[in-house]
């Protein structure tokens, strides 16, 4: 696992061969979300991410892309693929995408006749 404060510039030869969010839904694993902080862990599959990004970027880019849902935090957020043996799969609790809601939200200005 990466340290906390790479920010994911590597070299172009080493980035290559890290795999990426299509690599990993192929190889069957999942995205693993952990909060160093409060300890919430979390899994995704990594085509959902991918849909929600709409990149297929690799783990280190993760890094930044997630926040915790308890104290709000960035940067003590850990991300990495994990694979899961046949035994631990049962009883896995992981987070799918279900819709994407879209926001409008007015913006006014008042101005002077």
């Amino acid at each position: 696992m990466p340290a906390l404060n790479y920010r994911g510039r590597a070299h172009p030869y080493l980035e290559a061969k890290i795999p990426t969010l299509g690599e990993a839904d192929k190889l069957g694993q999942f995205v693993r979300v952990g909060c160093l902080r409060c300890k919430l862990i979390r899994f995704y599959r990594p085509n959902d991410i991918r849909i929600l990004i709409g990149e297929n970027i690799h783990v280190l880019h993760l890094q930044g892309k997630f926040r915790c849902e308890q104290c709000g935090s960035k940067e003590h957020m850990a991300v990495e693929f994990k694979t899961m043996m046949a035994n631990e799969i049962p009883g896995l609790v992981v987070r799918e995408l279900v819709e994407t809601r879209w926001v409008k939200k007015p913006v006014w200005r008042d101005r002077k006749l």
